[in-house]
């Protein structure tokens, strides 16, 4: 997987910002998919399916790295990467409770698949909104990013369907 990098040229720009910032931790964003493959990864490797957990342990690894990139461009952009899906005030911030605590890996993986299917979508909408086309370069990167994620995650759930 590509590294993406933000660039120097983003300033501050409150239009962008509170397009992206659902992204960051939101419901359907990338900090609930990060504690998701984290809790999957942990429930697996617990109950003996070590295999299973590694490869979700994997794309969390992947996912906080796409974490890492949107904080540092919500802040770029003139906000404190706080989670919240609306930085810099400081209301609705993430919550746990948005994860999805599926206890079967088919009903994990589902949910997986839902939740990269949330957020290209909503990766796509903000694309079609953006004007900034430095933003919209790291916000194509991270689709990309989670298509290749969707694309391993049906491939594990075609292997046991």
């Amino acid at each position: 997987m590509q590294k993406v990098c933000v660039s120097e040229e983003i300033r501050e720009d409150a239009k962008a910002l509170k397009l992206v910032a659902s992204a960051y931790a939101g419901k359907a964003g990338i900090l609930t998919a990060v504690l998701q493959y984290v809790y999957q990864a942990i429930k697996l490797g617990a109950s003996g399916c070590v295999n299973e957990g590694c490869e979700l342990e994997r794309i969390a690894g992947e996912k906080l790295c796409d974490l890492e990139v949107l904080g540092a461009l919500i802040t770029k952009l003139g906000a404190p990467p706080v989670f919240t899906a609306c930085p810099s005030y400081p209301v609705s911030y993430h919550s746990a409770a948005y994860v999805d605590y599926a206890k079967a890996y088919s009903a994990m993986l589902a949910a997986d698949i839902r939740l990269e299917e949330a957020l290209i979508a909503q990766l796509t909408f903000m694309l079609g909104e953006l004007e900034n086309t430095a933003v919209s370069e790291v916000i194509t990167a991270l689709r990309d990013h989670a298509r290749e994620h969707l694309q391993r995650l049906n491939k594990l759930y075609a292997f046991i369907a």
